[in-house]
C-alpha cells in the first residue's frame, strides 16, 4: 500500500489515492525533514477566449481572470510542520489569487482594520495539536481549505483546469475553527466551526456551523458529505440563513498497471441549497424562502418571498495510460441560482463582493442558470509537473 497524506484528511488514511480529483499525484518529499515538510507551487496560464473581451478581462471564471496574455494565477511557498503532536501549516498566496480570492468576500468591510490586506497573501495558515485518540483527533484553527465542491483550491491537483460552476460558486477556504475525529482509518468526521461561507470575518451576528464526513471504505472509492448552516452569511442582512449541503462520489472503475490504457475513474458532485428569512430589522422589503413563492402573513408584514436557492451538480471521467504519464478528463456541469445569491459578481468597473453593482444585481427574484463543460488533457512526466491543455465552454442566461 501507499501511504498519501490527503489534503482532504490531514491524516494519512491508508491506500493509494493519488488517482482523486483534488487530491494531487505527489508522493515524495525529497526535502522534507523531520519536523517541516516544504512545498511550492507554481501555476501559469494562457487563455484564449473566443469572445476576445476588449481589455482582456474575463468574469465568470474562478480560475482564469485575462484573456490572451500569460499570467501568474498562483505563486505559493511553505509547509506543514510537525512537532511531537503540535501540527500547523502555511502556504503564502501570490499572483492573481492575492486579489481574485479577497474581492469574492464582502465580510472583511464590516469593523475597522483592513481584513482584506491582512490575509490576501494567505493561503492557508493553522496551527493544531493532535490527540493520540481513537485513530487520531486534530483540533486546528485559522485559515484552511474547505473541499465543498470536491475540486482542491489548488489546480494542479485536480482532473481539470477550470472546475464547473458547483465548485466556482462554493467555499474555497474558512476561516475558524476545525475539529477532526477517525474513528477507524477509513472514517473521518470533521465539524466546523467558522466566521462564515468563504469569510475573513463574520458578515452579521452568527457564525457559521457545519461539517464534513468522509468515508474511504475502500481504496477505489471515495465519499464525502459537506454541510453548512445557520450562518447569516449576507453582509447587511443579519436575519437571513444560509443552508447548503454539497455531497460527492469518485470510483476508479478501471486499474491495471500492466496495459497502456492503465486507470479509469469518475466523480460526480451534487449540491443543494437555500437561504431564509427576513431583510431588515423592522417591516420586511422582501422576503426570500426556500419553497416557492408564499404569501407572508400580515405579522412579518404581508411581504412576498421569493424563493432563493441553490440546485446543481458536475460530473467528470479521467483516463490515464502509459503508466499515468498522459491522461484526457471529460466533463462539465449546470447549475440555478435564483437571487444569485453564490453566483459570483462579474468585475465590472472594479465591483466587488461588497460595492455590488448595477449591471449584475443580486436582488431577491433574480435569476441565474448556467452550464458548462470541458475537455482537458494532461501531459505529466514527473509528479511534480503537469503540462495541461484545456478546451471549454461556459454558458449563463
Amino acid at each position: 500500500e501507499i501511504y498519501t497524506l490527503s489534503l482532504h484528511d490531514a491524516l494519512p488514511i491508508s491506500g493509494d489515492w493519488t488517482w482523486m480529483n483534488s487530491n494531487g499525484r505527489v508522493v515524495d518529499s525529497p526535502m522534507s525533514t523531520k519536523y517541516f515538510t516544504p512545498e511550492f507551487r507554481a501555476d501559469t496560464n494562457y487563455t484564449w477566449d473566443h469572445n476576445h473581451p476588449a481589455d482582456d478581462s474575463l468574469g465568470g471564471s474562478t480560475e482564469t481572470f485575462r484573456a490572451e496574455e500569460f499570467q501568474i494565477e498562483q505563486l505559493s511557498f511553505g509547509g506543514d510542520i510537525r512537532i511531537d503532536n503540535v501540527r500547523g501549516r502555511f502556504l503564502t498566496m501570490f499572483g492573481e489569487w492575492a486579489t481574485t480570492t479577497p474581492r469574492n468576500d464582502a465580510s472583511y468591510n464590516r469593523g475597522q482594520w483592513d481584513l482584506a490586506d491582512a490575509y490576501r497573501y494567505v493561503s492557508e495558515a493553522w496551527g493544531g495539536y493532535h490527540f493520540d485518540k481513537m485513530h487520531g483527533i486534530n483540533v486546528d484553527a485559522g485559515i484552511f481549505v474547505s473541499y465543498i465542491g470536491l475540486f482542491s483550491y489548488y489546480n494542479a491537483d485536480n482532473w481539470a483546469y477550470q472546475p464547473s460552476f458547483v465548485s466556482s460558486n462554493t467555499p474555497w477556504f474558512f476561516t475558524g475553527l476545525r475539529l477532526q475525529f477517525f474513528p477507524t482509518e477509513k472514517l473521518k468526521i470533521e465539524p466546523w466551526f467558522i466566521n462564515g461561507w468563504q469569510t475573513y470575518a463574520r458578515p452579521n451576528s452568527k457564525p457559521g456551523l457545519g461539517g464534513q464526513i468522509l468515508y474511504r471504505p475502500r481504496p477505489w472509492l471515495d465519499l464525502v458529505f459537506n454541510n453548512y448552516g445557520v450562518g447569516e452569511d449576507d453582509l447587511g442582512l443579519p436575519y437571513r440563513h444560509r443552508l447548503h449541503t454539497d455531497d460527492s462520489i469518485e470510483v476508479k472503475y478501471y486499474d491495471n498497471k500492466n496495459k497502456y490504457i492503465d486507470k479509469a475513474a469518475f466523480s460526480f458532485t451534487a449540491d443543494a441549497g437555500c437561504e431564509f428569512g427576513l431583510d431588515g430589522a423592522g417591516p420586511p422589503v422582501e422576503n426570500v424562502a426556500c419553497h416557492g413563492n408564499p404569501k407572508q402573513p400580515a405579522s412579518v408584514g404581508g411581504g412576498r418571498a421569493f424563493k432563493q436557492d441553490f440546485l446543481g451538480w458536475m460530473a467528470y471521467d479521467r483516463t490515464w495510460w502509459d503508466k499515468d504519464k498522459f491522461a484526457i478528463t471529460l466533463g462539465g456541469g449546470m447549475m440555478t441560482n435564483p437571487g444569485r445569491y453564490l453566483t459570483l459578481l462579474p468585475p465590472i468597473n472594479g465591483a466587488t463582493a461588497f460595492t455590488g453593482s448595477p449591471y449584475f444585481t443580486e436582488n431577491p427574484g433574480d435569476q441565474a442558470h448556467a452550464w458548462d463543460m470541458t475537455f482537458t488533457y494532461d501531459y505529466m512526466p514527473s509528479q511534480y509537473v503537469t503540462f495541461r491543455t484545456e478546451t471549454g465552454y461556459r454558458h449563463s442566461d
